[in-house]
């Protein structure tokens, strides 16, 4: 079978001082995938696993394995009901989950909107992404822990944190006063100018900063901009410092909000000004890698993703980076 390069990202569940579960993350979701409504458990039913996301349309966690070593596997996917492309059928086999196939896509229709493969060990999370971003992830969690089952405590968010923010390191976030956002030069061979703009934000890329929305939101005119860039070859830099003032003073934020500021924000833009924090930048370790995993079409294969993640987190126990 052919080969797609991805990137795996850690990210760790983020407890906070009032967290809404008590057991680690693979537990809490093993738990709910044994939970029974009317008499039948989550596993055995993908239709108990739909979440309907106000935005998003039907996010599914369709393929799931729990290993004996308490690891949980999934495969979480995006779809649009509203289609009339077969690319997820029902399983004559089985009602468990949903069969992922191949389909032709008329004028370019996106029918599978995006998918995550994900691995969970205690609060850790290993995930592949392709077009399925974290904040859904997170309220695929909050709806599974929260309300389809009476795991959660309470109902409230599920935060999945990058590397920046474990948990020795938010003691040196509570007195951030400057957030710097420093992406790499945006080089004009490799924005596509013009009607392709729209492929900037294609699935096959990683997450970046899009430079040039900021620099429009501040009232730039960035056609002029991309003219400059496209005649002379130039690259675009973005220098951003954020900073909270009430009068003369400067605020300062606590480790929870820098957390919520900042989760979603690629790591390598992001420059942190706070006691024992900015001396650290460019040691911590990010945990993501790039790797090469089967695919059929332009969907992976779930066991070869699983597999890849599997040896990442093996890779990072070796290394003493997660247990």
């Amino acid at each position: 079978m052919p080969l797609k390069r991805v990137r795996i990202h850690y990210r760790r569940f983020f407890r906070g001082g009032d967290p809404a579960i008590s057991d680690p993350l693979s537990v809490a979701v093993a738990s709910a995938l044994s939970h029974k409504v009317e008499g039948t458990e989550l596993d055995a039913d993908v239709r108990l696993r739909t979440c309907q996301d106000v935005d998003y349309g039907s996010v599914i966690l369709n393929g799931r394995f729990r290993a004996a070593n308490g690891d949980v596997y999934g495969e979480l996917v995006r779809f649009d009901p509203e289609t009339n492309i077969p690319l997820l059928v029902q399983n004559s086999a089985s009602a468990a989950e949903l069969e992922i196939r191949e389909a032709v896509k008329p004028n370019d229709a996106e029918v599978l909107q995006g998918m995550t493969f994900f691995m969970i060990r205690k609060d850790h999370v290993l995930v592949v992404e392709q077009g399925l971003t974290n904040p859904i992830f997170e309220r695929y969690l909050r709806w599974l822990l929260c309300e389809q089952t009476p795991v959660a405590h309470r109902n409230t968010r599920m935060p999945l944190i990058p590397k920046l923010f474990l948990d020795e390191e938010v003691d040196g976030l509570r007195d951030v006063k400057m957030v710097r956002l420093r992406p790499a030069p945006l080089q004009a061979g490799r924005f596509p100018f013009g009607e392709a703009r729209t492929e900037l934000h294609s699935r096959d890329l990683e997450p970046t900063t899009d430079v040039l929305g900021i620099l429009k939101a501040a009232n730039f005119d960035t056609a002029v901009i991309e003219d400059i860039m496209r005649q002379h070859g130039a690259a675009v830099e973005l220098n951003l410092s954020v900073t909270l003032k009430a009068g003369r003073s400067t605020l300062k934020m606590q480790g929870e909000e820098a957390v919520a500021l900042l989760r979603n924000v690629p790591e390598d833009d992001l420059i942190v000004i706070g006691e024992g924090i900015r001396k650290n930048r460019g040691v911590l370790e990010r945990l993501s890698e790039q790797v090469d995993i089967e695919r059929k079409g332009n969907i992976l294969v779930r066991k070869d993703a699983w597999d890849a993640l599997r040896k990442a987190a093996a890779s990072y126990r070796n290394a003493g980076l997660i247990e």
